[in-house]
């Protein structure tokens, strides 16, 4: 399996790692796979990450970055200059401006949960996409259609008094069975091709999730919410993010 550092630290874009494997993408681009990452694949509803991996007179352009279901990060791209061989030690640098928008669309996101729990509403999270042209969460719940300007206005209010409160959130490893001591929902499908973690938002919303998240809450930005609707018993909760979308 290919060390998740993305996993361990909320700030980490650059590594020097080996690569254990190269080859042909499907595509005829190449696939590099590495000892250790910081490059983030996509998944749970946020982009990977794009950028370059180096060494002496050689460069590579990072396109896409997946992780396979035993755990290996595959790093497609195309070699610029020089070439790369298997044992070679490099060094990955992620495209800081892409990583910051995709991490704050994402981080964003669980801000609107722990407002929701705040507000009390018995909505379950499901499914997110976090895009800068396309960012919404949906939930599993009741509400009240006609009540939907008036719960914009709550979750908006409360979501961005959270930012601006800030505070540091916290990364903690562990099993799905303890997960289930420090986060309110701990869905059925955790993937097993990574590390178990949960991230804890504030003082104690614990979120199981293996994605890129803001070290402290400010650095989110300020939420809006422009649209709120319910299809086939999902309630969609679609959110922007000020300098994003």
């Amino acid at each position: 399996m290919t060390e998740l550092l993305y996993m361990q630290d909320f700030d980490v874009e650059t590594c020097r790692a080996s690569i254990t494997s190269i080859n042909k993408a499907d595509d005829d681009r190449t696939d590099i796979i590495l000892d250790q990452t910081a490059f983030y694949p996509r998944g749970g509803g946020q982009d990977w990450d794009m950028g370059q991996i180096t060494k002496d007179g050689a460069s590579f352009s990072v396109e896409e970055v997946h992780l396979d279901q035993e755990g290996q990060v595959h790093h497609i791209g195309t070699v610029q200059n020089g070439t790369f061989e298997t044992g070679d030690v490099v060094t990955g640098a992620v495209d800081h401006e892409r990583r910051s928008i995709n991490t704050r669309l994402h981080s964003a996101a669980h801000v609107i949960d722990m407002a929701i729990d705040h507000l009390g509403l018995d909505w379950v999270a499901t499914k997110g996409q976090h895009y800068p042209h396309l960012s919404a969460v949906e939930y599993q719940g009741t509400w009240d259609p006609e009540q939907a300007d008036e719960l914009i206005t709550k979750i908006e209010q409360q979501a961005n008094t959270f930012i601006s409160n800030g505070g540091e959130n916290t990364l903690k490893f562990m099993s799905v069975d303890e997960m289930h001591t420090v986060c309110k929902h701990v869905p059925e499908n955790i993937p097993k091709n990574k590390p178990g973690r949960v991230v804890i938002y504030g003082d104690n919303f614990g979120i199981p999730c293996g994605g890129t998240h803001v070290k402290n809450l400010e650095q989110v930005g300020t939420i809006k919410i422009p649209k709120l609707k319910q299809k086939k018993g999902v309630i969609r909760v679609s959110y922007t993010v000020e300098g994003i979308n």
